[in-house]
């Protein structure tokens, strides 16, 4: 179900279900085996990747880890894109003809030679013109370098897709676990070795190409293969997410991207040199991206939930189950919300303490506002995804791609338009974070206006209400009372938290209805 979940043709899910009219024991087993590794595997790979954006500022100056930002989010874009893409179409035909699974492997690497391949070329080809958008010529060497990641990640996902399709979880698991490990290990390592932005980018390569052997041998390679699969499927299907996922990562990375072009072009108007003015843009990047590390959190918990409504909501659309559709979406926007809202909460009251905590003291000096704007941001962005893979699951595809194109033309326009005209500096990071925030605010009001039209729920105006009380009520608290002290701050973040929590049980939005239905998806049942 993980494998397949951003599958959202209702004519597919219709054909996989008479296919297989039931589910047996083993079935389920195999299941529930397989979202206990993938979970795991994907709790590791966002700690790991979590400890790369902590452990670098402490090892490179702000200008350097500013522009490994820059470099790493331009190739993220391509890579989380081939990465998710590839996965989900290799693993989608493969789990519907499993004994041809080394032929549709086959054909998977055959799509990127012709996909995969060209994009990795042309990334390559094209590393001036992303220099010439950065307004700084020295990055066309690092994206350049960065080429060969984008096109071994292509080919590393047709193994995971084979695994997953083959349902070898164990394997799929196994690999994100050792991959997360190596590219935490090149990247960092070389980094505080001493050879900064071109070392960090080395190890990300090595990495990849270490985990393409590793991923040979424990997959395989298809070998005897009589029939050969056809790649258009594979493409088509390709295709076909693409470019929601291109939205998607768009909306986390425009930010980074304009904020470095702007922040250059003023820095160079008020007189420093190109040079001056590109590494003074860079060190603005690594402040913000420190803020971005941390608010991102939220976003992370909660995308876990995706991999278990999607399927959720494809099976109860497909059998017109409205009620059931209702309580699925109302159970995962709530309790998506009100986790996010812990977590936000935390850092709106107290910015400067927390990011003080993993990062030196300019990073907190010159972003901590923006964590407050990008904090609250990221709520609405974790339920903005949760609302795309809704939509998704019930065949919505057009009001998914809709409502994230509608995000980010709004993200990058508002950006535009307001970073020329803000000094560089603290304020143009909070300015920069608050019209992130707010598109992506209106992301989730577009996304949630379709939903509700078509699916007839989305988050309740009561919760959404009674959230919005707890967060003020914590915030509140944690503003008023100040430990300066490392451990002064921890305790702080749990007085917020217990307020927050305190409200929410105060107002009935958190009952023990939520602790039962906690504990049937524990159980094994809808928890709905």
């Amino acid at each position: 179900a993980i494998a397949m979940g951003a599958q959202s043709c209702p004519r597919f899910r219709r054909r996989c279900l008479l296919a297989q009219p039931h589910v047996t024991t083993r079935e389920a087993r195999d299941a529930g085996r397989g979202v206990f590794f993938i979970a795991g595997a994907k709790a590791y790979f966002m700690i790991a990747g979590a400890a790369i954006t902590f452990a670098l500022p402490a090892v490179l100056d702000a200008s350097v880890f500013g522009a490994y930002l820059v470099v790493a989010g331009a190739a993220s874009l391509v890579n989380n894109v081939m990465v998710t893409g590839t996965i989900q179409a290799v693993s989608r035909f493969t789990a519907q003809a499993r004994d041809r699974a080394r032929a549709i492997q086959l054909a998977g690497f055959r799509m990127h030679l012709c996909v995969g391949l060209p994009i990795a070329v042309a990334f390559a080809l094209l590393a001036p013109a992303a220099a010439a958008f950065f307004q700084d010529a020295s990055k066309a060497g690092p994206l350049r370098l960065a080429a060969p990641i984008v096109g071994g990640y292509a080919f590393y996902a047709v193994f995971v897709g084979t695994a997953n399709g083959l349902r070898a979880f164990h394997k799929q698991a196994g690999l994100d676990v050792i991959m997360a490990t190596l590219r935490a290990a090149g990247i960092v390592g070389l980094a505080a070795a001493g050879f900064g932005l071109v070392g960090a980018i080395a190890g990300w390569i090595a990495a990849t190409g270490a985990i393409l052997v590793i991923a040979s041998a424990v997959v395989g390679f298809p070998r005897g293969v009589d029939q050969p699969f056809p790649v258009r499927p594979l493409a088509v299907f390709f295709g076909s997410v693409a470019v929601y996922l291109v939205l998607l990562n768009l909306i986390m990375l425009q930010d980074t991207f304009l904020l470095k072009r702007f922040m250059g072009v003023s820095l160079r108007d008020a007189g420093l040199t190109a040079d001056g003015a590109a590494a003074a843009a860079d060190a603005l990047v690594g402040y913000y991206g420190g803020a971005q590390a941390i608010a991102r959190l939220s976003y992370q918990a909660i995308i876990a939930a995706t991999f278990v409504i999607f399927p959720l909501i494809s099976r109860a659309t497909f059998e017109r189950e409205r009620d059931t559709t209702i309580r699925y979406i109302r159970a995962t926007t709530r309790y998506s919300l009100m986790f996010a809202g812990a977590m936000a909460v935390v850092l709106v009251a107290n910015p400067y303490e927390v990011m003080d905590l993993p990062f030196r003291a300019e990073y907190a000096d010159n972003a901590h506002g923006a964590l407050v704007a990008l904090a609250l941001g990221y709520v609405a962005f974790s339920l903005f995804a949760i609302a795309g893979t809704i939509l998704n699951g019930a065949g919505l595809t057009r009001a998914a791609i809709g409502s994230a194109a509608v995000t980010v033309v709004a993200a990058v326009a508002g950006n535009a338009l307001a970073l020329p005209r803000v000094a560089p500096g603290p304020d143009a990071l909070v300015a920069c974070a608050a019209i992130t925030a707010a598109a992506m605010a209106l992301g989730v009001a577009v996304a949630g206006v379709a939903m509700y039209r078509a699916l007839g729920a989305f988050i309740p105006p009561s919760t959404l209400a009674r959230v919005a009380l707890a967060m003020a009520a914590g915030a509140g608290v944690g503003r008023a009372v100040s430990l300066a002290s490392p451990v002064g701050t921890l305790i702080e973040a749990a007085l917020v938290a217990a307020v927050y929590l305190a409200v929410l049980v105060a107002s009935r939005e958190l009952s023990r209805a939520d602790v039962r239905a906690v504990l049937a998806l524990r159980r094994g049942g809808d928890g709905a």
